[in-house]
């Protein structure tokens, strides 16, 4: 394994991206928006709030600080009724589409059971090899959430969160079984816009669990300039789904027939997103154009791309491009190089181990390797190389019979006696039986 495919295998949900990508939901947008990459999360039953945690922190919520929050704002805020009247509306279209009517005590106790799945109290705990010596046995598992509980994070957050999932959940064949219906927008519907962050969290939704969704950095030299949005439509181009858009109020029916336009939807996400469209053919055209300008080309082209926006409103014809939201990713944390840094140091230490104990169990890759120096990475030889070298006749190395103690590889020695050659003033050698070169080579060619 390179340290490239170890640091990928480290830091990303390979198996969601591939999910993802093959349903066609996720990363279809890359001629014209960046890639995103769902970030590796712990499925111990608390996934939502460790990927809205790391979306924005960059560590999971071991602390369960989030979850705190969130069971806080179910059982005690005032918007409580609200969201109460949005989720039984909700729930009641998918109940009438599987022939279930609840009674007014089912409807409350279904609630309360919503209400208690956010507490941090685990659902069980599991054995671990962690547990301390005082018997207390680590590794909780807790409930797992429902839609519902992403629409109070968005509130808690006061920040929109999008949802990217497939619309089925299916089998081994591809044949669908059961709806997913966690796919969508999250808008903190009860909040102020004014009071709320516009930039979305970005979740992925994959096997029943949540990842952080997000992009990385483009280089300064970059020769491509993509759009920091995410698209607000499918590849089909039909808007996301608006989770619990509709408060029906005090009505009896709890707004059964109520539905939102597209031009309604459109309007509530542009309330609490910076909504642009993207033209499809001329943001390619204007991702390989402007890439050449470096950052002055990024600047001017999110100007053209906001141009062509109201140009297309303004005509009021059909848009002939993909409705997206804007992410601002120049807000970073404070800590953000640094934790990237003690990443970087302690993912380099746990490859170095991993190559260790692959090597001692014989299970690494035993191609020749040349070590550089005390460095623990290495390059691969030439095998063809290798092998032919192998197959040279091995030769005796010379035995030094000189004891003369020489001055590394300088020719100053100190010789026991004078060239036995008559008449010679030089120096001679025990190796050339005491002859100095020059006269053993004279002696050689006259032999």
């Amino acid at each position: 394994m390179t340290s490239d495919s170890f640091l990928e295998k480290d830091l990303m949900a390979v198996s969601t991206q591939q999910s993802l990508e093959q349903a066609n939901r996720l990363n279809w947008w890359t001629s014209v928006c960046q890639r995103l990459w769902p970030l590796s999360t712990s499925g111990d039953g608390n996934c939502l709030l460790h990927a809205a945690s790391l979306g924005m922190w960059g560590f999971h919520d071991r602390l369960l600080t989030l979850r705190k929050s969130l069971h806080a704002f179910l059982s005690q805020s005032p918007r409580l009724e609200a969201l109460w009247r949005r989720w039984r509306r909700q729930q009641s279209a998918l109940n009438s589409q599987a022939g279930l009517v609840y009674s007014e005590v089912e409807w409350r106790r279904e609630w309360n059971a919503i209400v208690s799945m956010a507490s941090t109290e685990p659902r069980l705990r599991r054995p671990s090899i962690a547990s301390d010596h005082s018997g207390e046995v680590a590794g909780a598992v807790y409930e797992s959430l429902e839609e519902i509980h992403v629409l109070a994070l968005a509130h808690v957050l006061r920040r929109p969160i999008i949802v990217v999932a497939d619309t089925m959940l299916r089998d081994m064949n591809g044949e669908p079984l059961a709806p997913i219906p966690f796919g969508g927008i999250y808008l903190p519907l009860e909040c102020s816009p004014s009071e709320c962050h516009r930039s979305p969290l970005l979740l992925a939704y994959d096997g029943g669990h949540f990842s952080a969704l997000v992009a990385m950095d483009t280089p300064a030299d970059s020769t491509v300039v993509l759009s920091s949005a995410i698209p607000l439509v499918d590849a089909s181009h039909d808007l996301l789904p608006i989770q619990f858009s509709i408060d029906p109020g005090d009505r009896e029916d709890y707004g059964e027939k109520l539905e939102l336009s597209q031009p309604d939807c459109v309007g509530l996400l542009k309330e609490y997103l910076d909504v642009l469209t993207i033209d499809l053919h001329e943001g390619e055209g204007l991702a390989k154009n402007l890439g050449k300008l470096g950052s002055i080309g990024k600047s001017v082209g999110q100007k053209l791309r906001l141009k062509l926006t109201r140009s297309n409103s303004q005509r009021g014809s059909k848009p002939t491009g993909i409705l997206c939201a804007q992410l601002h990713t120049d807000k970073r944390h404070e800590y953000h190089d640094a934790m990237i840094n003690n990443y970087l140091h302690t993912a380099r230490l746990r490859f170095n181990q991993q190559q260790d104990q692959l090597y001692k169990e014989g299970s690494m890759d035993m191609a020749p390797r040349y070590g550089a120096g005390n460095s623990q990475f290495y390059a691969e030889a030439d095998l063809a190389s290798h092998e032919r070298v192998s197959q040279l006749t091995p030769v005796k190395a010379v035995t030094n019979t000189d004891e003369t103690v020489y001055l590394c590889n300088s020719t100053f020695y100190q010789p026991s006696e004078l060239c036995r050659a008559a008449g010679c003033s030089f120096f001679g050698n025990p190796q050339t039986q005491n002859y100095c070169s020059k006269c053993f080579r004279e002696l050689l060619q006259c032999k």
